[in-house]
């Protein structure tokens, strides 16, 4: 009776691991044909337009700081509901925004105090290695050498322009599909071991060009969006340092950053608290107005880390994510999240191996030492090796998406 039941627990917890695994794994998707647009709910009032898979649930905080949240799917379209107007300069008043500038915690390991950390340094890689830009790449896809990494080495630019330190990646994660984010999971945790006050994950869009189309100081170019994922233990520190991107872009570049989506997914955000996804421009549009809009959001991200003197300072330019109030500690979280996974997935996997269920523990075990290891991230493998940059000219092995 015991042995039934010890299989009955074993089989549910299997189940509820896969179910939640998989689940995220296709909020991480994109669509395959086309793309939604999400209109106002009652009205006919587009909210916005994106290639991710958008979910009842999921959250958009616009250009102008309206607050929605999607109340139905159908087809290709969303309908959104008007939440409230948030007041998004009042993030830069956050503890959390204050102490960026002037300290460092040692709160997930990987950071420095103070004291030893002199550098600035930020990190960057690319979930989706194939995406380019078709006026100036000529395919929207290039598998494992795509236009987004040029605007990924454009952010390094005008980074290290403004005396910033940059790892950037250029490890590829194809193919394109539900479990890139896995994949890419493994570069952000090497990423991490070198200590960088931010990870930045760079990426394109796949909807029609005016949507991220805009005009900044006089000079044409594609806008940001920023992604947050819903799927999160510490979703609270993410979305305070996107608002407090976005409220440092509204300041000095009205228009750049077009909102904030709350996607169901997690985005190997759960990794790090100053973790975010950058959206540039889109496939359609010219892949030179994405290095031009990623090099005003090259000051953004410095002037929200480092503090609007980041140029003037000397001393160390450290990260930090204080506590802020009703967090709870979500860097202590994250990590408690991630090893709670891991103790069940080992003890599932015990259960399972024992009374008989030899095809099932197979299985599970095929399983457990491939793409769930992806998902749990391998941080004994050393990847932040900088490959060679990828010749954007060689299209040998070039397919279109």
């Amino acid at each position: 009776m015991k042995k039934t039941m010890n299989k009955t627990i074993a089989f549910f917890a299997l189940f509820v691991a896969l179910f939640c695994f998989c689940s995220e794994a296709v909020a991480e998707e994109e669509k395959q044909d086309g793309y939604y647009t999400a209109y106002e709910e009652g009205t006919d009032k587009k909210i916005f337009a994106t290639s991710m898979i958008v979910n009842v649930g999921d959250q958009y905080l616009d250009e102008d700081n309206n607050f929605y949240e999607i109340i139905k799917v159908s087809g290709d379209k969303a309908f959104a509901r008007f939440l409230r107007k948030v007041d998004i300069a009042k993030s830069l008043d956050f503890p959390e925004a204050k102490a960026m500038a002037s300290d460092v915690q040692g709160d997930y390991g990987v950071l420095k105090t103070a004291e030893l950390k002199k550098e600035k340094v930020i990190a960057i890689y690319h979930t989706h290695s194939d995406e380019s830009y078709i006026p100036t790449d000529g395919k929207s896809s290039i598998p494992y050498k795509g236009g987004i990494f040029k605007v990924g080495d454009s952010l390094t630019a005008a980074l290290e322009r403004k005396g910033i330190k940059v790892i950037h990646s250029m490890k590829p994660h194809d193919p394109h599909d539900s479990m890139a984010y896995q994949r890419s999971r493994r570069t952000a945790m090497d990423l991490l071991k070198q200590g960088p006050d931010a990870l930045v994950d760079v990426h394109r869009d796949a909807v029609p060009a005016e949507e991220y189309q805009g005009d900044i100081n006089g000079k044409q170019l594609a806008k940001v969006r920023l992604v947050v994922g819903r799927q999160n233990p510490q979703m609270s520190t993410i979305n305070n340092f996107a608002w407090q991107l976005k409220a440092s872009a509204d300041k000095k570049y009205p228009g750049l950053v077009k909102g904030i989506f709350y996607g169901k997914g997690g985005y190997n955000q759960d990794l790090y608290p100053h973790s975010m996804l950058i959206e540039a421009g889109t496939y359609t549009n010219s892949r030179y107005n994405a290095e031009d809009g990623i090099d005003f959001m090259a000051d953004v991200i410095a002037d929200t880390i480092y503090g609007a003197d980041y140029q003037k300072k000397a001393g160390p330019g450290g990260s930090a994510t204080t506590q802020i109030p009703g967090e709870g500690g979500g860097a202590a979280k994250a990590i408690g999240w991630i090893a709670g996974i891991t103790i069940a997935g080992i003890g599932v996997f015990m259960l399972i191996s024992t009374g008989g269920w030899k095809e099932l523990s197979t299985k599970v075990g095929r399983f457990a030492g491939s793409e769930f290891a992806n998902f749990l991230g391998n941080i004994k493998k050393i990847g932040s090796r900088r490959q060679k940059k990828p010749d954007e000219n060689n299209k040998e092995n070039d397919k279109n998406e």
